[in-house]
């Protein structure tokens, strides 16, 4: 016995290590070719898939509906995929229930029931219900779409852990199940447990107490029936024990054999196809190599062993026991041991149970067998020769049963055979329901209305199966025969529950299942009257803003203050629409609002009658009961709109906390019914919050407000109601205060039991208090007769003040070479920027007159820091103001960055008031604003000049160190001489900026050669990125749909730039359909490729600019912007006589200003031509006149034949860059094809060649060109008159006039060129006066360095004189005649002509002053030498120096 006993425990321990497979197929296993198909072969519903397999039909919508018993859709589950319920295959909970999980198991009887639960709590209960596998990837739902069908391992852990998790995350199972990563098995029901398998009281922390699941099964030995015919003494264990049976036993119950086990060792061909009558072939993978029956391809084999030989081993050879699976438990080690029954058990999957019964079936070979009598197999031969056989054991006791050990795999020998006390017979047991504690907890969550309580606790503990049961749902299983491991099964649940509905139903809670009708609200009458009460407060408000304002001049409401009435009318007005939405249907909407309306209402109108009530009780306090109360409106509106700050504040936190919404109180009528069966749940809206004390916050924020102004109103009530409405303001309060304690008590009575109700009466409460506090209050004052008041408005005496005026240093010089809309746009932003100082420092803005700001404190309202408020706020102006021009010269050019505030204080008394008449404004008068002006006016630059009186109220303030008296007395006529102070730096962390002089040096506006260059770069830049949008834009619409013949002279290239001056360049004609479309293009975007390389480009131009004072890439860049300025300024449309009604008269309009402009305006290309020109017309400019560069570099005057040397040398330089390979794409961009780049190149060389004015040849072309387009055979209005004798045809005519148009484009073209290389002699004083000198100290180097013999100070008065007589005022009589200009052609002219008068009076001692300094510099600098050495002769000596650009 002893070597017998360890051959039996090796045996079972290593049967313990193997694998759980699954127990069939979890993928779709039915092939199809089309749904149809699928429809016959399952049910109407199942789809053929992509993959050539039928899903399951009970996917979409669900069993009962599949099989006609409903029309309801199921319940989706967690396990559904993301698009179930979009595509209505299911449907969310309408009550909201949360979701059941139940257990799938190892066995089929248990995944029979948790389907049988599903269909009910999914289908007729409305429960999501989910079922867990015990791993990710195990899927045995009812409604999976693959039917699967994998066996499941929930539920047989030693510790139940699935419920134990369950009660872990409180119920909530899809929040430890949705990943594969954090997977943790979990359940809410094990709906069949094995009793007998636990100590269930270890578990009673976590789950409930079991019931019964009205089956009874029985775990015991069997043989197949055709055994036990052939011999009868195996059905009891006194057939089977001693060892005069044990060679019986060895030799009947052989061991079962593998597939590919029996391939290799025992069959005689190995399998080969078609030649062994126990398989048909080999298999073809591990798992059929692991199978012991395949049906149709391996019938299995039992095969006889050294165990069973009990002729070598006598004493110890056994037969095979087929013993459960390691997860299940067993009694047979005991029972085999303590009997004397020579066994060897081994531990088999239930999957591999099933196959050896029936390959003992098929091969007729007996087998021992341990099963359950619920178990499918059992169910299975029923009634066959094969059908199961008890073999019984000794008879059971209590005492056995009580000794009984289990046994599990991994268990010692010892524990494994147990006390001979406990090897009887198995007792039949009774099936138990397990359910976690959390299923409940969850179920009846105390979060949750009674009446949305979950039914499925009530429905698993009702549910109840018994064997039989089970049995016809095999019976219906086995008669399927069409996807036996997969769809049948579901198939034969869905019929049993059908055929058995009755029973089902029985399972059902009682009021179960349910559904929600909202209501019908009771007081339906209640409503509609509360919402008319409420129309009707609205109407009496609406009349009574009306009379107000008729009535504003009647004593009554002129002493009560209209600003006063309207406050308390606008809180009014939200209270009551506030009622309103009380009375409608609730919404999210109107909950979001109702409060936010009813509170901020209560606010406007409460304050504003406190603060009221609180000033009248103030004159009665200091004796004043005679004297009528009226309120400063500042105080009012702040004391109004900080209680309103304070509760907006309120209802801020409350909605971000917890937002009132629509809520619903819910009742249940047992008796209401609908014909399906369900009983109603109704709903009832209201508006609510999850906490209940906001309302009351809300009641004692109005209580607070109220009780003060009762005591108040109470306290002044002797005060007389003709001087002040006391009685009638403490009435309205007491009246108010009613109305909130009935409300409060309305809320206390109705919140726990009936919110509706309260939303009624609060409507109700609400527009009674409103009309009752009209009628309280303002009708007696529209019925109170009263004489008309006439006010007379008076001026306003401000005793103490501080005025400051601002204005930008600099400013008429800038304004003036820019666009007047860039002007007005620079002016906005900057006092915008001043405005939010001046809100953040207390100080009234008075006005904007030009570029001055006038500010002042102290008004309307007094301050007692008046002076140190202003002296923070302007300089906090002045201490910004760098970074503020700094930003704003990436658009309005670098030298915006000059520009600087002077600024003026003075302190005292002002008058101010509005002057009446059209468009009357807010003005201040008296000595005080003239000082101030004074003051401003005679500042400095980056400086704030302060009066004596600001600066004696600066030091009474404690501020001496803000102020530093100023040296020189300030002289004016009408205050004399002036003591004066600065405010200096430290005040307010300002600091000082700029010079004294009035305007800055050049030392003090650029930053340095290298930044300001970079600055220019980005402006220009930005200029031609607009200039070629338009390129783009009109190229787009189609600008230039008819070619037009380009001259041979403009394809092939002259041997120098000169020799290609054209008398005439043909612009493009006009075209109309074009200027139609050119609207359609305008979103068009340069490509980022161009526009680096148009960086580059410009770049590359700037580097290749000599560093002189004047003929440098600044003054190519301010060129840039002159010429910029002229294009931009061509006639407007109104000059062109076309009016602006509609998209009808755009391609007209566009066509006069075409016309009228010669072609210029209609031609991008031109005027990027133009504008190109002047950004490269002085490209590597020496410094000197031609005449002295033609002798300095003969090799460049030999190449241009001594002719506009430096000109030819600044385009070739220019030209042939751009020709670069590395240009290629901004080329494209600005020339479309050969003929826009021929085009290209004439206008930029005719315009640049145009700015020499020493080539006399040149110069007299020009001229009788000019004569020839503008001179001869004009009309009146410039356009060309051609005669009848000239003209023979109308085709010569229109030829004619093309012919004359494109002459005076030419010509215009280059006396536009050349007015900007000139433009700072016909702009403003300053700027001419700062490039004057810079022409000055560049001729001045030259002569210094040995290049001119004569010094140019010496005859620079005169030949400005000269240079303006002759040369810039006929050019601004040109450009003026010339008419493209419109309005602003006279502005050159008369800049010129004030510039030439200003020079005549102070032009020599401007000469003298330029020549000390500059001498000054050269006597002490020590200057570089040039980089080059030059020999000067007598003829080299630059004739006649001028404060132009043009070489003479």
């Amino acid at each position: 016995m002893t070597l017998s006993f360890l051959f039996l425990t090796l045996t079972i321990s290593l049967s313990c290590l193997s694998p759980f497979p699954l127990f069939a197929d979890a993928a779709l296993t039915v092939p199809c070719n089309s749904t149809s198909q699928c429809a016959v072969l399952f049910r109407p519903g199942s789809k053929c898939n992509h993959d050539g397999f039928c899903t399951n039909p009970f996917y979409h919508g669900g069993c009962l509906s599949n099989l006609g018993l409903t029309n309801k859709t199921r319940i989706c589950n967690s396990q559904d995929s993301p698009d179930a319920l979009a595509k209505g295959y299911c449907r969310s909970s309408p009550l909201g229930y949360p979701e059941v999980r139940l257990a799938a198991r190892n066995w089929e009887s248990a995944n029979l029931g948790a389907w049988i639960l599903q269909i009910l709590l999914s289908e007729l209960l409305d429960v999501p219900t989910s079922i867990e596998g015990g791993s990710f990837d195990v899927n045995m739902n009812f409604y999976d779409l693959d039917n699967g069908f994998d066996v499941g391992n929930a539920g047989v852990d030693p510790a139940l852990q699935e419920l134990q998790v369950a009660h872990q995350v409180q119920g909530d199972c899809a929040s430890v199940t949705n990943s594969r990563e954090d997977y943790q098995p979990c359940m809410h029901v094990n709906q069949e447990t094995y009793a007998s398998w636990y100590d269930l009281s270890e578990f009673k922390d976590f789950i409930e107490p079991v019931r019964e699941l009205g089956a009874m099964t029985e775990n015991a030995w069997f043989i197949p029936r055709f055994a036990a015919l052939n011999d009868s003494s195996l059905v009891s264990y006194a057939g089977l024990s001693g060892e005069e049976n044990r060679r019986k036993l060895a030799e009947t119950f052989k061991t079962p054999t593998r597939w590919g086990h029996y391939c290799q060792e025992y069959s005689p061909t190995n399998c080969a196809p078609n030649s062994d009558a126990l398989a048909h072939r080999p298999p073809a993978n591990d798992e059929e190599a692991d199978s012991f029956f395949v049906d149709g391809l391996f019938y299995g084999f039992f095969r006889y062993t050294d165990l069973h030989n009990c002729d070598k081993y006598p004493t110890n050879c056994t037969g095979h026991f087929v013993d459960v699976p390691c997860e299940w438990i067993t009694y047979a080690p005991s029972q085999l041991y303590h009997n004397d029954i020579a066994m060897t058990t081994e531990r088999y999957t239930y999957t591999e149970q099933t196959q050896i019964y029936r390959a003992a079936n098929a091969t007729k070979s007996p087998v021992m067998y341990q099963a359950y009598t619920i178990d499918l197999i059992y169910a299975d031969f029923v009634g066959s020769d094969a059908e199961f056989t008890r073999v019984t054991l000794p008879v059971r006791t209590q005492d056995c049963i009580d000794a009984r050990h289990a046994h599990v795999c991994g268990d010692d020998f010892a524990t494994m055979i147990g006390e001979a006390a406990g090897s009887c017979d198995t007792a039949p047991e009774m099936l138990k329901k397990t359910l976690s504690r959390a299923f409940r907890t969850e179920a009846f969550s105390p979060d949750v209305p009674p009446e949305f309580w979950s039914p499925a606790v009530a429905a698993v503990e009702q549910y109840q199966i018994t064997v039989p049961q089970l049995g016809q749902i095999y019976t219906l299983w086995f008669a399927r025969q069409t996807d036996a491991w997969n769809y049948d099964p579901r198939d034969a649940v869905c019929q049993f529950v059908v055929d058995n509905m009755d029973m089902v139903q029985s399972w059902i809670p009682e009021t179960h299942p349910r559904v929600v009708h909202e209501a019908e609200r009771e007081e339906q009458g209640l409503s509609r009257a509360a919402i008319a009460l409420a129309s009707l407060a609205l109407a009496a408000i609406l009349v009574s803003m009306l009379l107000t304002f008729f009535k504003r001049k009647t004593a009554s409401i002129y002493h009560t203050q209209i600003e006063f009435i309207y406050l308390v009318l606008g809180g009014m007005l939200l209270v009551t629409i506030g009622a309103v939405a009380f009375a409608v249907d609730p919404s999210d909407g109107t909950c979001a609002s109702i409060y936010w309306l009813t509170d901020i209402g209560f606010a406007l109108q409460l304050a504003p009658l406190l603060h009221r009530i609180k000033n009248i009780n103030r004159l009665t306090s200091s004796g004043n009961g005679m004297q009528r109360v009226r309120l400063r409106l500042k105080a009012l509106y702040g004391f109004a709109f900080s209680v309103v700050g304070v509760v907006a504040m309120f209802l801020t936190i409350w909605y971000i906390l917890d937002q009132p919404r629509e809520a619903f109180e819910y009742e249940l009528k047992t008796d209401d019914v609908t014909p399906q069966g369900e009983t109603i749940i109704h709903s009832y809206a209201y508006c609510g919050s999850e906490q209940q004390n906001w309302h009351l916050l809300s009641f004692a924020w109005m209580a607070l407000i109220l009780v003060p102004g009762c005591m108040l109103g109470f306290i002044t009530s002797q005060v007389k109601e003709d001087m002040n409405d006391t009685n009638s303001l403490a009435l309205t309060l007491y009246f108010h205060s009613a109305f909130l304690l009935a409300w409060f008590c309305s809320y206390l009575l109705l919140r726990e039991s009936d919110m509706p109700k309260f939303m009624i009466h609060s409507s109700f409460l609400l527009s009674a208090d409103t009309i009752g506090a009209l009628g309280i209050y303002l009708l007696p004052k529209f019925l109170r007769s009263g004489d008309t008041i006439q006010e007379e408005i008076l001026p306003d005496v401000f005793v103490h003040t501080t005025i400051a005026l601002l204005d930008v240093q600099g400013f008429s010089a800038w304004s003036s070479v820019r666009e007047p809309v860039q002007v007005f746009q620079f002016l906005e932003r900057l006092y915008a920027s001043w405005d939010v100082l001046a809100a953040h420092h207390g100080v009234y803005k008075v006005e904007t007159v030009g570029e001055c700001y006038v500010a002042a404190t102290g008004i309307p309202d007094a301050q007692s820091d008046h002076v140190v408020r202003m002296a923070k706020f302007v300089s906090d102006c002045c201490r910004k103001m760098p970074k503020f021009v700094r930003k704003m010269e990436e658009q309005f050019g670098p030298d915006t960055r000059e520009l600087q505030i002077r600024a003026g204080m003075n302190s005292g008394a002002v008058t101010g008031g509005f002057l009446k008449g059209k468009g009357a404004r807010f003005q201040l008068f008296g000595d005080t604003m003239t000082t101030a002006t004074l003051i401003q006016t005679n500042s400095a630059s980056g400086r704030i000049h302060l009066s004596q009186t600001t600066a004696e109220l600066l030091l009474k303030a404690g501020k001496r160190r803000w102020i530093m008296e100023r040296e020189e007395k300030v002289h004016t006529i009408e205050k004399g001489e002036m003591k004066t102070y600065w405010l200096v730096k430290g005040g307010h962390g300002f600091e000082d900026v700029g010079s004294s002089n009035g305007y800055l040096s050049d030392d003090e506006s650029e930053d340095g050669e290298e930044e300001s260059e970079e600055r220019w770069v980005e402006f220009n830049v930005g200029v031609f990125k607009g200039l070629l949008q338009q390129i783009l834009i009109r190229r787009a619409a189609g600008a230039v749909n008819e070619p037009f013949v380009v001259p041979v002279s403009m394809v092939d290239k002259g041997e120098m730039p000169l020799s290609e001056v054209q008398e005439i360049i043909e612009l493009p004609k006009f075209n109309k359909r074009a200027a139609k479309r050119q609207r359609e293009a305008e979103n068009i975007e340069i490509p980022n490729k161009v526009m680096d390389q148009l960086k580059l480009y410009v770049k590359e131009i700037s580097i290749r600019y000599n560093r002189n004072a004047f003929h440098n890439f600044a003054h190519a860049s301010y060129v840039v912007m002159a010429v910029t300025k002229y294009l931009n300024r061509i006639i407007a449309a109104t000059d062109a006589g076309v009016g602006k009604d509609g998209e009808r008269f755009r391609s007209s309009f566009q066509a006069a200003l075409h016309d009228h402009t010669y072609g210029i305006a209609s031609d991008a290309l031109t005027q990027f031509a133009v504008v190109f020109t002047a950004l490269i017309h002085d490209v590597d400019h020496p410094g000197v006149p031609n005449p002295q560069f033609i002798k300095e570099n003969s090799i460049t005057a030999t190449k241009y034949k001594n002719r506009s040397v430096a000109e030819q040398n600044s385009f070739d330089i220019a030209w042939d860059l751009l020709m670069e390979e590395r240009f290629t794409d901004l080329l494209s961009a600005i020339c479309q094809d050969s003929q826009d780049l021929c085009r290209f190149r004439q206008l930029v060389v005719n315009a640049l060649m145009a700015t020499d004015l020493g080539d006399k040849e040149m110069k007299a072309l020009r001229n009788g060109r000019w004569d020839k387009a503008f001179q001869r055979g004009d009309s009146s209005d410039g356009a060309s008159v051609v005669t009848d004798s000239t003209m023979h045809d109308s085709e010569t005519a229109r030829e004619s006039r093309d012919t004359t148009s494109n002459r005076k484009a030419t010509i215009v073209i280059e006396h536009l060129i050349q007015a900007a290389d000139v433009a700072h002699m016909s702009q403003h004083w300053h700027i001419y006066r700062k490039w004057n000198e810079r022409l000055f100290r560049e001729t001045y180097a030259a002569f210094r360095e040995g290049r001119a013999n004569s010094n140019p100070a010496d005859n620079w008065y005169n030949g400005e004189i000269g240079f303006f007589n002759f040369y810039i005022i006929p050019l601004s009589e040109k450009l003026r005649d010339c008419g493209v200009f419109g309005p602003t052609s006279d502005e050159n002219l008369n800049y010129a002509v004030n510039n030439r008068d200003m020079w005549e009076k102070n032009g020599q001692a401007i000469t003298d002053e330029m020549h000390k300094r500059v001498e000054e510099e050269y006597n002490t600098v020590l200057v570089a030498p040039a980089s080059k050495s030059f020999e000067i002769t007598q003829e080299q000596a630059m004739p006649m120096p001028t404060g132009s650009v043009v070489e003479v």
